[in-house]
């Protein structure tokens, strides 16, 4: 037995020197910053070798978004490609040793923005402080009323001050495109933001789910401008309706629309 530890030995050392060389340079964690009309996009691409060669995923953790699939990926002569088929992108970048990072271009829908893309095994870890988190020194309602000229419902989130009555009230209402009541966008969270902060200075805030949008029913893509604003009445007349608003001191607050 003691006769062939020495060799045994030394074949897990040669299998474990093989394994080594094998490892591809760009196998794991690699991060880039997008930059995009003043916007920075942070992305996460994480590539691991397999029996018939590479399988990747992309992370935009400034954008909610996980394991996003890349369908293609190529590693040759220190070039590397992406494919990702779902968003119509491509990414071609040139590994560079000297300073193990990979160099190129994020190219989608017709249009090329540089990224260079580092590795890293820690990845990124996205704080927003801003968002509020339960429980509220408020009180927060669940509340679905009806627009009558389409027998919409309209569903939404009716926040009120602890303490308190007769609370001048405002309505949020969302800009272009379906939105949430939170006017939800790259997981950042506006309309929760402000009537967090509203409702702590003292308002009732009544902010709603667009039609077709979430618990709202009715249909977002054929609805005209004039659908909105009766969307828009149908709330102003249900705040009416609650005993803890002021029905004089009912405003709106809105997000611009594209026409």
């Amino acid at each position: 037995m003691k006769t062939c530890i020495p060799g045994f030995f030394l074949l897990v050392c040669l299998c474990l020197s093989v394994k080594a060389q094998q490892l591809s340079p760009v196998e794991g964690s690699w991060v880039g910053t997008l930059a995009i009309s003043g916007i920075k996009l942070r992305l996460v691409t994480h590539i691991h070798t397999e029996a018939n060669g590479y399988k990747a995923t992309m992370d935009s953790p400034d954008q909610g978004a996980k394991d996003i699939p890349i369908d293609i990926v190529t590693f040759q002569n220190d070039s590397l490609t992406l494919i990702m088929n779902r968003l119509g992108a491509v990414y071609k970048g040139l590994y560079r040793k000297d300073s193990v990072l990979i160099q190129g271009l994020f190219t989608q829908n017709g249009h090329s923005f540089p990224l260079v893309m580092q590795k890293s095994e820690k990845g990124i870890t996205v704080n927003r402080p801003q968002l509020p988190l339960r429980p509220f020194p408020y009180k927060e309602e669940d509340v679905i009323y009806e627009n009558p000229s389409t027998h919409t419902k309209l569903a939404g989130t009716l926040t009120l001050p602890q303490t308190g009555t007769a609370f001048p009230v405002v309505i949020l209402i969302s800009g272009s495109g379906p939105q949430d009541r939170d006017e939800t966008l790259f997981a950042h969270k506006p309309f929760l933001v402000l009537s967090d902060y509203l409702t702590k200075q003292g308002f009732a805030v009544l902010r709603v789910d667009d039609r077709g949008v979430g618990k709202s029913t009715g249909s977002f893509s054929t609805a005209t401008s004039a659908d909105f604003a009766e969307d828009v009445k149908a709330g102003i007349a249900y705040l009416k309706t609650r005993k803890e608003i002021n029905p004089r001191k009912i405003g709106l607050i809105g997000l611009v629309k594209e026409v």
